[in-house]
C-alpha cells in the first residue's frame, strides 16, 4: 500500500520518532499538504485523501472528523514545515541585518529547493481564505502574521545594534521584503529562470541602502562577499572565557 510506505519514512516534523497512529497521521498530512500546495486547500476531501493514499474513509475519517479539522491540521503542518525550512534555521546565526538576510535568503532558498510542492504554501491559502470568516483564516492569517513579525524583529534588533537606519519604520521594511520575495517568486512561475539571483541582489542592495556605516557597503556586493564579511565576524567576535 502507498501509505504503508510512507509510514515507514513518516516523522513528526521536528524530526521526532512517532508512534503508528502519529506516523498514519503525519503520512496524511503530508499528501495533503503537497494537495494544498499544489491545488489549495478547497481541493483537500477525506474522500480523495483515502483514495490516494488507499486507506479507507472511515480510517481517515478518524483522525479528521470534518474537512474544517482536515485543513487546520494541514496549514499547522505546513507551518511546522517551513518553520523548519527557513525560521528555525535563521535563528542559528547572529541577529540584526545578518539573522534578516537569513531570513530572505532561507525563504527564496525553501521555494528553490520545492519545500512545498506547487506555489508558495502561505500565499496561496491567504489569498484563498483571507477574506473569509472563521478558523482556518484566522490559522492562516496568524502564519503569516509570524513570518512577518519574524522579519521586523530582525529589523528591529539590527536598528537597536545600529547596523541599520531608523528613518524607516521596522514594519514597513518588513512588508517591502516581503513584498520583493513573493515578487520574485511570481517572476519564476512566469519562467524567469533569474529571478531568485535578481532577487538576492535587489535584497542585498536594499540593505546596503538601509544600513549604517557599522556594516561596510563592500559587504553587499555579491552572495560570496557577504559571506565572507560574516565569515570575519565570526573569527573577529569575543570568545567566552
Amino acid at each position: 500500500m502507498i501509505l504503508d510506505n510512507r509510514l515507514r519514512a513518516a516523522r513528526d516534523p521536528t524530526g521526532e520518532t512517532l508512534s503508528t497512529g502519529g506516523r498514519t497521521r503525519q503520512a496524511i498530512l503530508a499528501r495533503a499538504v503537497k494537495i494544498a500546495a499544489r491545488e489549495g486547500l478547497a481541493a483537500l476531501t477525506i474522500g480523495r485523501l483515502a483514495k490516494e493514499l488507499e486507506m479507507s474513509k472511515s480510517g481517515l475519517f478518524a483522525h479528521f472528523h470534518s474537512k474544517e479539522v482536515l485543513e487546520l491540521a494541514t496549514v499547522e503542518h505546513a507551518k511546522q514545515v517551513f518553520e523548519n525550512a527557513v525560521l528555525r534555521p535563521a535563528q542559528d546565526g547572529e541577529n540584526g541585518v545578518a539573522r534578516l538576510w537569513s531570513l530572505c535568503d532561507l525563504w527564496l532558498s525553501h521555494i528553490e529547493r520545492s519545500v512545498f510542492s506547487g506555489p508558495y504554501f502561505f500565499t496561496g491559502a491567504l489569498f484563498e481564505y483571507a477574506d473569509r470568516p472563521g478558523l482556518v483564516s484566522d490559522s492562516i492569517k496568524r502564519a503569516t502574521q509570524e513570518w512577518l513579525s519574524a522579519l521586523r524583529k530582525a529589523v528591529e534588533d539590527g536598528q537597536t545594534l545600529r547596523q541599520l537606519g531608523r528613518s524607516a519604520r521596522a514594519d514597513q521594511i518588513a512588508s517591502e521584503l516581503n513584498g520583493r520575495l513573493i515578487g520574485a517568486y511570481c517572476a519564476y512561475l512566469l519562467e524567469n529562470r533569474r529571478s531568485f539571483r535578481e532577487a538576492r541582489a535587489a535584497l542585498r542592495a536594499r540593505l546596503r541602502d538601509l544600513a549604517t556605516t557599522a556594516i561596510p557597503a563592500s559587504a553587499f556586493e555579491s552572495d560570496g562577499s557577504w559571506k565572507r564579511y560574516a565569515q570575519k565576524r565570526t573569527r573577529d567576535a569575543p570568545k567566552d572565557r
